[in-house]
């Protein structure tokens, strides 16, 4: 009885240790990563489309100013002839765990810049804004080794390790997940 008792307290403090761990990595990541996420007015091809030419308008710009983001959503909405606005916000918010094919974020709370088109009842499109990390169609999703440097000078160590692809990712997650459960559950 003793012996499952030292065991069970050795457990929990293990499980304690990397659950502080766990979150000091996701402060790190919420910290220093700006999320860009452009939503579409609807699924329908013509708004799917035109979320991609807003896209690829903002991605153009260079700056995530509020009010110079929406100032040039708008008007690319106007010369596409779209018959909608877009809104822009920035606001912290809960976002999924996302992979491409050598990084994926845990899931976790982020500063978010939402670009809003029409009802934005659409799919969306993300990326990381800052550091700049932002794919398109046109490219297939991996991190190259200048964005891995911009990466390393924000993030700790652990953090950048966290999200670079590995065999680790998923059991990482894993605890990240269910940290953030038993979190929202004592909240």
């Amino acid at each position: 009885m003793k012996k499952t008792g030292i065991i069970i307290i050795f457990l929990l403090c293990a499980l304690g240790i990397e659950m502080v761990k766990t979150e000091e990595i996701q402060e790190n990541l919420q910290d220093n990563l700006l999320r860009l996420h452009i939503i579409a007015n609807s699924n329908s091809n013509k708004d799917q489309q035109i979320k991609f030419d807003i896209r690829d308008k903002l991605l153009s710009m260079g700056s995530y100013d509020k009010d110079r983001l929406c100032e040039t959503a708008n008007a690319e909405l106007s010369k596409l002839n779209a018959g909608y606005g877009a809104s822009v916000t920035y606001k912290k918010r809960y976002v999924p765990q996302k992979s491409y094919k050598n990084i994926a974020l845990p899931e976790g709370v982020y500063t978010c810049i939402d670009v809003v088109l029409g009802r934005g009842a659409g799919e969306n499109w993300w990326c990381i804004a800052y550091p700049p990390l932002c794919f398109t169609e046109a490219v297939t999703g991996e991190m190259s080794d200048e964005a891995k440097k911009q990466l390393a000078a924000r993030l700790s160590g652990e953090s950048l390790s966290t999200i670079l692809k590995s065999e680790n990712v998923t059991y990482k997650f894993k605890v990240v997940e269910d940290f953030q459960k038993i979190k929202k559950f004592l909240q």
